[in-house]
């Protein structure tokens, strides 16, 4: 069985640690990149408007990931989510995580799930792009569906959830890591708070993703209160 402190080692080098608090004061953002200096994770995700600090601030050989696209929204103009992507990017952000438009989904609207996920995608150029599905808004052929046109538009990631509707759970681990094979990584986000919880989410998926593929380019945690769990058990 693996130990607590093997599970918190391979937490924090997949953590993709998480601040998306729009009144967040450069303060906060300053606090923020201080503790991830100082327990280095994969990668430290924000939004657009924090970018700029946190490039000035973060240390290197640790990405900058932003939630851009106008995140958390999944069906805005998409003009105004691709040029915010655009943004995120042109402000210093390494990755992108983007919102499929899951209302879209949920209404059978593939082709339009797909239109705005392809123009995302591209906006976003060689930067890799962690497509969120909102799981715990779709059903499990929803859910199946999504994934593969993700995978179809050039997605680098999986993931599973903002946060803002729910989490993520073993069987949305399940199908991420299902469908992404060994094509593409993925990424659980949404309610991961202890070390605990990553070991259920680990075990979950360990028959068609082996931990030793829980490396920080095929697999992330996507968590903002999961750093004081990790720091326990290191």
């Amino acid at each position: 069985m693996t130990s607590d402190s093997e599970i918190a080692k391979i937490a924090l080098e997949c953590l993709d640690y998480t601040l998306l608090d729009e009144e967040a004061t450069d303060e906060d953002v300053k606090a923020f990149i201080h503790r991830a200096n100082t327990y280095p994770p994969a990668a430290v995700c924000v939004l657009p408007i924090h970018v700029r600090l946190v490039r000035s601030l973060l240390d290197e050989g640790i990405l900058l990931a932003s939630a851009a696209g106008l995140f958390p929204d999944p069906d805005g103009d998409i003009n105004l989510r691709t040029e915010d992507v655009k943004f995120a990017l042109s402000e210093g952000a390494d990755e992108i995580d983007v919102v499929l438009d899951f209302n879209a989904m949920m209404e059978g609207r593939e082709g339009d799930v797909r239109a705005s996920l392809n123009a995302l995608i591209e906006a976003a150029g060689d930067a890799p792009v962690k497509v969120i599905l909102e799981t715990s808004c779709l059903d499990y052929t929803e859910m199946v569906d999504a994934c593969k046109i993700a995978l179809d538009s050039g997605a680098s990631f999986l993931k599973s959830s903002t946060g803002r509707r729910g989490g993520c759970t073993p069987l949305v681990a399940q199908v991420l890591a299902e469908s992404a094979g060994e094509k593409i990584g993925i990424k659980l986000s949404g309610g991961i708070r202890t070390i605990e919880d990553v070991r259920i989410h680990i075990e979950a998926i360990e028959e068609d993703w082996p931990i030793g593929m829980c490396t920080p380019n095929r697999f992330r945690i996507g968590a903002s209160s999961l750093l004081d769990s990790i720091i326990e058990h290191l």
